[in-house]
């Protein structure tokens, strides 16, 4: 990935537009005093194809607000052509050719402040003649570790993008996690059922904000429980609904403070403007232009950039 050539007074630039004082930044830069790294995010979720337009307009709100955002997403998986041919012992062939990276700005500022990049490379590769314990090809992580490294001094923001795996947290290198909740039909009232003499008519109890916010959580977040994992800190879930939502801005803060209660905190609510699929589509170039479209996400990428700030950030090792 090209290096964008970070100075102590491009750093404090950057400072300077989130709200710091540059002469304060600048020193801290050339002092060795500046703020860590920066926050590398993966967003979980139980799947991902109807999601990327969610992130890709928090990522680009981002970038309208003055901040530098690296998009990393995951190549095509290795695993199947690096495993052509290993468990045929009568065809030996050698592993496929990695793909090379590959870098495209999406968006930046015309005066020269925000940008969202997108950056694709592989994260990992699997040895055929370096065997675990298990006898299965070990795996080599390193060229995320190194894209993430590349990284550094150059963004805000970056933002991990699987190809598959959204449900697996990525503890050794993301240094915060934010659950993606994806609704498909509003638990707004219990079981709907046709009652006798009602000619077909559904009727359902209209269930209170806990309730349904108890829904929700059994719905989409299960998946979070549903193996054994290693105790992860989240820092915050946003939810998509893939149709108009049924129920009131007063019913959403009830279900937002049921949430809170159980320790999820909320970062916001938002409608999927377009038909669900499971094609993993990033905003087009008109739309991440739009500021009709920016808009829609901008409070939640300031509710979540605030819940990203008042953690400590981990430096990568």
């Amino acid at each position: 990935m090209p290096k964008n050539q970070s100075t102590a007074a491009q750093a404090a630039r950057r400072a300077s537009r989130r709200g710091g004082k540059y002469t304060e930044a600048l020193r801290r830069a050339t002092t060795g005093t500046a703020p860590g790294a920066p926050h590398v995010l993966r967003f979980l979720a139980e799947s991902s194809g109807n999601l990327y337009h969610l992130v890709g307009g928090v990522a680009v709100a981002w970038a309208h607000s003055g901040q530098q955002v690296l998009l990393l997403e995951e190549a095509e998986d290795y695993w199947r052509l690096s495993m052509n041919g290993v468990f045929d012992r009568r065809r030996q062939t050698e592993p496929a050719t990695p793909p090379e990276p590959t870098t495209s700005t999406l968006w930046a500022s015309p005066a020269g402040v925000g940008v969202l990049v997108r950056h694709t490379c592989m994260w990992e590769v699997r040895h055929p003649s370096k065997e675990s314990h298990r006898g299965l090809p070990r795996t080599d992580r390193s060229p995320l570790q190194k894209a993430i490294a590349d990284a550094q001094g150059a963004y805000d923001v970056i933002i991990l993008l699987p190809k598959v795996g959204w449900a697996s947290p990525g503890r050794e290198n993301a240094t915060a996690h934010v659950v993606l909740g994806e609704v498909d039909v509003f638990p707004d009232a219990d079981c709907r059922v046709v009652l006798p003499g009602t000619e077909g008519e559904e009727k359902g109890v209209p269930l209170s904000p806990e309730q349904s916010a108890a829904v929700l959580r059994e719905r989409c977040l299960s998946f979070l429980f549903g193996s054994p994992h290693l105790p992860l800190t989240l820092n915050g879930v946003i939810w998509q609904s893939n149709w108009k939502l049924p129920v009131d801005t007063d019913y959403l803060a009830g279900i937002d403070q049921d949430m809170s209660r159980v320790g999820l905190r909320p970062l916001g609510w938002t409608t999927s403007e377009r038909w669900p699929t499971s094609h993993r589509e990033l905003p087009d170039p008109a739309q991440l232009q739009d500021p009709h479209f920016v808009q829609q996400y901008q409070l939640i990428a300031e509710r979540l950039r605030s819940a990203l700030d008042a953690r400590p950030v981990r430096t990568q090792p």
